[in-house]
């Protein structure tokens, strides 16, 4: 952000321009058809709050990207005017900020304030929201709107939009909203099928689904943990929803992932036409649909959403003829045990043993579980815990590939990454590994094919992309998939 010229209105320093502007604590912008302008790449910087008072006028200029940077709350009257320019309105606050622009749009808005901010009045965004450090909280009267041709930029766990986005449609452009709980970015995509003008609005929840007992014959299940809604409210423009997962969601198999849509009296399957990523976070894209109201992700198979909510499941080779078994839950209910099952080619298990609950079967709790094999099998083995209730229902684990000779990934670092990121690869003999980075919203920003040797491999990958998550795979020339969720910073 350019910086030529700062003027610094703090407390105890007071600017007068004819009796316009004065800052003592709070930065008053009086009225009387008064009008205050910053231009070019100037910054104005308030240590407390802005106050733009009736009849005022505040205009942020269109050359270059005049900066208001406010430590305090932002309150225009609702007759007064902010004119946003191509400006940028900066939260450079230490404690949380209300900001209520009176009706007025703003151009770009970014939050540095790990505080975070609150939408007090329905506010338009006309290019870019700039998240770098906190949460911008809104409510369903007081949210942000995305402009048609408006983006957002630097969304992550640690900064994105707690509570409804509207965005403004005009293309078939994919929109991406940047939403989240609080404490984890969960996205959700929308992609119209025309140009016709349509606004949507989406909001995210770590909430069990209502009525999931109710849905299509073709679903088996739907999540228990989350749920996003989308509503049209205005417009007719159908489009596809892309929902985005991560280690919280309980997703064990991604490819048997649908979207599933709340129709009213059940949970419909809206399909699943694209998958990106892998059990640990990743994207599933839906087929085209006209009904807009609550969405989770769905399977079509028993292989997914465990009823345990399984926190962590790992499997590691110590020194020669050992494998230890870990696995952590958050939550227990109706569960009898698990069954540790093993594979030689990833197809055929068999179960080898088995771990009854700590909880007796109910747990709020984290419960922590181990088991060692101590016969493994040489070479590549497939590990996978079978989860049972007490009435004989189950569900599956993801799988864990262990190698005694043969391929390891030892280590991916640093993460969070600023763009450079390293992978330890151990291999047992010369071979190639296909590396694929992907954005979080499944679009391949870096694929190389690289030769690695027998011993240990260092290979060096970049990403030059903004900050946000992104999703490492590695493919072997055997076929055996690893993947790793990737957090860049810059």
């Amino acid at each position: 952000m350019p910086n030529p010229q700062l003027l610094c209105l703090t407390p105890v320093v007071a600017l007068f321009a004819s009796g316009l502007l004065s800052a003592q604590n709070t930065l008053y912008i009086s009225g009387g058809g008064n009008s205050v302008q910053i231009n070019n790449s100037h910054v104005v910087h308030s240590d407390g709050d802005l106050n733009i008072l009736s009849s005022a006028t505040l205009v942020l200029g269109s050359t270059g990207e005049p900066n208001l940077e406010v430590d305090g709350h932002v309150d225009n009257a609702t007759d007064a005017t902010f004119t946003a320019g191509t400006g940028l309105l900066e939260l450079t606050g230490s404690s949380n900020q209300n900001i209520d622009m009176g009706g007025d749009d703003l151009y770009n808005l970014e939050i540095v304030n790990s505080a975070g901010a609150t939408i007090t009045d329905p506010v338009t965004v006309n290019n870019e929201v700039q998240f770098n450090t906190g949460d911008i909280t809104t409510d369903a009267t007081n949210f942000i709107t995305f402009e048609t041709t408006a983006s957002s930029a630097g969304e992550a766990n640690a900064s994105h939009v707690v509570g409804p986005v509207a965005k403004n449609f005009n293309s078939t452009s994919t929109f991406t909203f940047p939403i989240g709980d609080g404490t984890s970015l969960n996205t959700l995509g929308f992609t119209p099928d025309g140009t016709g003008a349509t606004t949507m609005k989406a909001s995210y929840s770590f909430t069990e689904p209502a009525s999931r007992s109710s849905k299509d014959a073709g679903i088996i299940k739907v999540s228990f943990v989350e749920q996003w809604t989308l509503t049209r409210e205005s417009g007719s423009e159908d489009g596809a929803v892309t929902l985005e997962w991560d280690a919280s969601s309980g997703v064990t198999t991604h490819t048997d992932l649908i979207v599933a849509g709340w129709d009213g009296t059940k949970w419909a399957n809206i399909g699943g036409a694209t998958h990106t990523g892998n059990a640990t976070a990743g994207t599933v894209k839906s087929n085209s649909t006209s009904a807009f109201s609550a969405f989770t992700l769905g399977s079509t198979t028993t292989v997914n959403a465990l009823p345990v909510e399984l926190v962590e499941f790992t499997a590691r080779s110590i020194g020669d003829d050992e494998v230890v078994l870990k696995w952590i839950t958050a939550a227990e209910i109706n569960n009898n045990y698990f069954a540790i099952e093993r594979s030689s080619n990833g197809v055929d298990f068999e179960s080898i043993d088995s771990v009854s609950s700590y909880g007796n079967g109910f747990s709020t709790d984290l419960q922590s579980y181990g088991y060692v094999d101590n016969n493994p099998i040489k070479g590549t083995s497939y590990y996978r815990l079978r989860q049972v209730d007490f009435d004989g229902t189950y569900d599956y684990s993801n799988v864990q590939i262990v190698n005694f000779d043969g391929f390891e990934i030892v280590d991916m670092y640093p993460n969070p990454s600023n763009g450079e990121v390293i992978l330890v690869i151990n291999s047992s003999q010369a071979s190639t590994v296909q590396i694929e980075i992907f954005d979080a919203i499944g679009q391949v920003v870096n694929s190389q094919q690289i030769e690695i040797f027998e011993g240990s491999n260092q290979l060096k990958n970049f990403i030059n992309g903004a900050r946000g998550k992104y999703f490492v795979s590695v493919t072997t020339s055997k076929g055996e998939h690893f993947g790793y969720p990737l957090m860049v910073i810059k």
